[in-house]
């Protein structure tokens, strides 16, 4: 009998296990912010998406800035309580500031620079959307993943796995900027 009760302990385990990777699988896209959403914000600031771009590839310190976090000068501060350890690094706390302002009003939580573009992310992982990251991207090839009609209705597929075993997609919004969903794996 004890051994008929742990059979059917591990096996109600592993079905709830499959069950929650298979949710998670299908959450992927549906707890970002629409498409239109994020279309309607870029065009409605536009001007300020493109003095943000030009104030981070400016600065050839700065890799990536965020709500609670900054790498500059080969440094990294994981929250923004710490503002003399981010002047240490060499970003004064006017610009920290400036920065946390321009993220805030155009509803990002990161930007992140990099050799293929700037990131401008929006919707940040999480358990409930799959560990994926939704946002606009600036870059003057398209960004790596497929090209969607739609990032609102995005599965991840076999055919989109790239060689890290990560899934991404995009969308172009206007000259070289698009909006991307990257899936985490």
């Amino acid at each position: 009998m004890a051994k008929l009760l742990k059979r059917t302990a591990r096996m109600w385990a592993c079905c709830t296990s499959t069950c929650i990777v298979l949710l998670i699988g299908c959450a992927v896209g549906r707890n970002h912010t629409s498409d239109s959403k994020l279309e309607q914000n870029f065009l409605r600031h536009e001007s300020e998406f493109e003095a943000l771009l030009a104030d981070v590839k400016a600065d050839e310190k700065l890799m990536m800035i965020g709500r609670h976090g900054l790498r500059y000068a080969d440094g990294s501060i994981s929250s923004e309580s710490d503002l003399s350890g981010i002047e240490h690094l060499g970003l004064t706390k006017e610009r920290w500031a400036r920065y946390q302002q321009q993220l805030e009003k155009l509803g990002l939580v990161q930007v992140t620079k990099g050799d293929g573009g700037v990131e401008f992310r929006a919707d940040s992982g999480s358990f409930s959307n799959g560990d994926s990251y939704k946002g606009y991207k600036y870059s003057m090839t398209p960004p790596e993943g497929h090209r969607k009609a739609s990032l609102d209705t995005y599965r991840i597929s076999a055919d989109g796995k790239d060689r890290f075993g990560n899934y991404s997609g995009y969308k172009p919004i206007k000259g070289h900027w698009y909006l991307y969903l990257f899936v985490n794996r």
